[in-house]
């Protein structure tokens, strides 16, 4: 262990040369490596954690760039694990990096995580979330908690007995549609904030080690959410209860059983939707046979929008407010921007007694045939 290249941190006393060997000695999983999982990865590995395990399914995409800074744009199209191990060896060749280029499932869960002494939640799904909290209680291991969307971001340390859990604070899914950072938009910055806590929360968490979850004056987020909001910069931290009816922390971690959560929180997605790829029903006139029905935002309607197009935001169908159209005689044709947006408003729509619906299955993104402005 090179001690010069540790030396601003190990000259702080809550640190020093035996928190130094902690750190050496620990093993972290990082579970997505985007927005969070970028900073958080390098801080770890600069810090001179010894082993760090990469676990993400998905390619480099020159939409990334812009929060996930690990990456540089001759990345594109290659595996996110890979390319972030090179650059994790290239910055720090003290530190182990095992790259797993896959999805974390319940299947192979305990598998992968079982070796590491923290779990470190950088994904951006509710189903992964909630299969990491189920995990990390299982295998009694803490986890280090993160979220961003827009301008907002919020972070905690999930480490039962010592605390509450995921599950404490969030029981189930949400019933509600809930944008992604796709749909909502994030700051990058925001990301490099969030995952920079993480990181911190965890080198607290190592150089703290067995002897508890508080020591010599290193107090991890347990038992509180912090939460930022950008535009002003406020900060709060809010204390969390353990909630002795949890669905998960209620039982004995042998009882838990992991199960992957996709059909739970796709469960307000309708299924058998008549889906249009927006770029085939674009290429010819066929659009003209339908009554688009655009759910976005009003910024993004002023963006541009599809021809004799109505605007309608999915705010409104969420309060029960619906659309009056000039006509039905034709199927109406619903768009948000990627056609996540539009799957909840289809089912609003339904509900209410809409028939002959249909929308695009790529949003108003992938749409290359005429625009009009506003």
């Amino acid at each position: 262990m090179s001690q010069s290249r540790y030396a601003r941190q190990m000259v702080l006393a809550e640190v020093g040369a035996e928190g130094q060997k902690k750190l050496a000695a620990a093993r972290v999983l990082i579970v997505g490596v985007g927005g969070l999982g970028a900073p958080a990865s390098l801080y770890l590995a600069a810090a001179g954690v010894g082993s760090i395990g990469l676990i993400d399914g998905d390619q480099v995409d020159i939409s990334n760039l812009q929060r996930q800074i690990i990456y540089d744009s001759a990345d594109q199209g290659r595996d996110k694990v890979t390319r972030a191990a090179a650059r994790l060896q290239a910055l720090n060749p003290e530190t182990h990096v095992a790259a797993y280029p896959m999805r974390l499932t319940a299947a192979n869960a305990i598998e992968i995580a079982a070796p590491y002494d923290i779990i470190l939640d950088g994904s951006d799904n509710f189903s992964t979330k909630f299969l990491l909290n189920d995990l990390a209680y299982k295998l009694s291991k803490p986890l280090v908690y993160g979220s961003i969307l827009r301008w907002e971001g919020q972070a905690s340390v999930f480490w039962a007995p010592h605390g509450p859990c995921y599950r404490c604070l969030f029981p189930e899914p949400p019933k509600a549609y809930v944008p992604s950072c796709a749909e909502a938009g994030v700051i990058g910055a925001m990301a490099g904030i969030i995952g920079s806590i993480q990181a911190l929360e965890t080198v607290k968490l190592i150089v703290n080690g067995s002897q508890g979850p508080v020591q010599g004056g290193l107090e991890p987020l347990m038992g509180q959410l912090f939460h930022l909001r950008a535009q002003t910069m406020e900060t709060r931290r809010l204390a969390l209860k353990k909630n002795p009816e949890c669905p998960c922390c209620s039982q004995a971690p042998a009882d838990i059983v992991l199960r992957d959560l996709d059909e739970v929180c796709d469960a307000n997605t309708p299924k058998e939707i008549p889906n249009y790829v927006a770029a085939d029903l674009s290429s010819d006139d066929r659009w003209r046979d339908f009554i688009p029905l655009d759910i976005r935002e009003s910024q993004e309607w002023l963006g541009g929008h599809l021809p004799s197009a109505h605007h309608w935001p999915l705010s409104k169908l969420q309060e029960g407010i619906l659309p009056e159209l000039p006509t039905r005689s034709k199927p109406v044709l619903v768009y948000c921007q990627s056609g996540i947006r539009s799957r909840r408003a289809l089912q609003i729509l339904r509900a209410a007694g809409w028939q002959n619906l249909a929308h695009l299955s790529d949003g108003f993104g992938a749409w290359r045939g005429p625009v009009v402005f506003s």
